[in-house]
């Protein structure tokens, strides 16, 4: 079974906005073939003690069926922070959705003093039990309580799952106390950690998985959203922590190679849209030297790239563009490396280039695609580009559409 730790960034009491953020993480996780992803505490409003009694919500609210939906159809169990109402107030509580089952509702049984004000404590523990593996999960300040692991062990947990929102100071003491829980008790432990601004603290991350001897075999870091993967069968992790950033020279080289990798790819399935001389090296070493070319890296590998500037094509001026008069944005030379394809990281390029052009007040967005590559041509199709004619470059056979897309 593959157990996945998201860690999130969550925008203050912006409730849709969060759970959108929630399904691209759990379709990530998907993709991933992950069993079971978890989210930190109170993920869905953010950590936010003077908005939950604001926020909470009843547990068989309609906001959540996208969560129960997607767990039906994917065959993946899913758990997210809500604070929720109950007869005797507000409890923070994890909201678990699980493949073609009724969802079940964990709510924090200790809490800080300072959540006493705001909160009031659930009364019973709840399991998951996926693939015959016993899963028992704690929310923050409880999981550093001795007396709630040991709840959970006695009654036969097998993984311990943790989801928090901590501070430098609690992820210090979150360090030093899980290691020493996971090698006394021979059980893996797990923390789900969201990062930026909660309440009156900065969350830091570090989401981590220990080993049933207390050993840290991975982690994320302090600043970014990311996941966590941990295989119960072969005790081996997988990260996925992506970020988008300006190239620099020094990658100039691994760049080159997967345009390379990318060219040749498309060559093996009879689409010669890039030729020897685009794009070459030089080419690549521009778009660095005018930070223009924008990197996808999981970690510090880089996975694909993508231009994003003003500059067209001189054949451009041939078509009859609807926003001709517009602040345009254009896209040249999107890449995905060959062995990470067909995993979701195009989107996650292009959603960034949109955001880019919304967040730089341009109006549209222009590109063109070779006509012979059909998955790009549908790929752009669906976010709602369209072809307003065709120009032809040196060296290729058939034309190019060139599309748009208004903002």
């Amino acid at each position: 079974m593959k157990i996945c730790i998201a860690q999130t960034n969550s925008e203050k009491g912006n409730i849709q906005r969060n759970i959108e953020n929630h399904l691209e993480f759990i379709e990530r996780a998907i993709k991933l073939k992950a069993d079971l992803i978890l989210f930190p505490e109170l993920s869905i409003t953010n950590y936010e003690p003077d908005l939950a009694k604001e926020l909470a919500t009843e547990i068989e609210s309609n906001i959540f069926s996208p969560f129960q939906e997607i767990s039906n159809t994917n065959k993946i169990t899913i758990g997210i922070g809500m604070p929720t109402k109950s007869l005797e107030g507000i409890n923070i509580s994890m909201l678990i959705f699980q493949p073609n089952k009724e969802k079940t509702v964990y709510s924090k049984q200790m809490l800080h003093t300072d959540e006493l004000p705001y909160f009031v404590c659930g009364k019973n523990q709840t399991f998951l039990t996926i693939n015959g593996v016993k899963i028992a999960i704690g929310i923050c300040y409880e999981t550093l309580q001795r007396e709630h692991f040991l709840n959970a062990k006695n009654q036969g947990t097998d993984i311990y799952i943790a989801s928090v929102a901590k501070s430098k100071g609690g992820i210090e003491k979150a360090y030093r106390h899980f290691p020493q829980i996971a090698n006394e008790f021979n059980t893996p432990i797990l923390m789900s950690n969201c990062v930026g601004h909660c309440n009156n603290f900065m969350s830091v991350g570090q989401s981590a998985v220990w080993n049933k001897k207390g050993e840290l075999i991975e982690q994320l870091d302090t600043n970014n959203q990311g996941l966590l993967i941990y295989d119960t069968q072969t005790e081996q992790t997988e990260k996925e922590q992506l970020n988008i950033e300006k190239g620099e020279l020094p990658d100039l080289n691994q760049l080159f190679q997967i345009y390379l990798n990318g060219k040749n790819d498309l060559e093996k399935n009879g689409i010669y849209q890039w030729t020897n001389n685009y794009p070459t090296r030089s080419i690549i070493e521009s778009d660095l030297k005018k930070d223009v070319l924008f990197v996808l890296k999981n970690d510090k590998e880089i996975i694909g790239a993508v231009n994003v500037s003003e500059e067209q094509e001189p054949e451009y001026e041939t078509i009859n563009w609807e926003f001709d008069n517009s602040k345009v944005l254009v896209i040249h030379r999107l890449v995905i490396d060959p062995k990470y394809q067909g995993k979701g990281y195009a989107k996650k390029l292009m959603d960034f280039a949109e955001k880019f052009a919304q967040e730089n007040n341009y109006s549209s967005i222009r590109l063109d695609a070779y006509i012979q590559n059909k998955r790009v041509i549908d790929f752009y199709d669906k976010r709602k580009y369209f072809i307003r004619g065709n120009v032809n470059f040196p060296e290729r056979e058939y034309p190019f559409y060139c599309m748009e897309k208004e903002l």
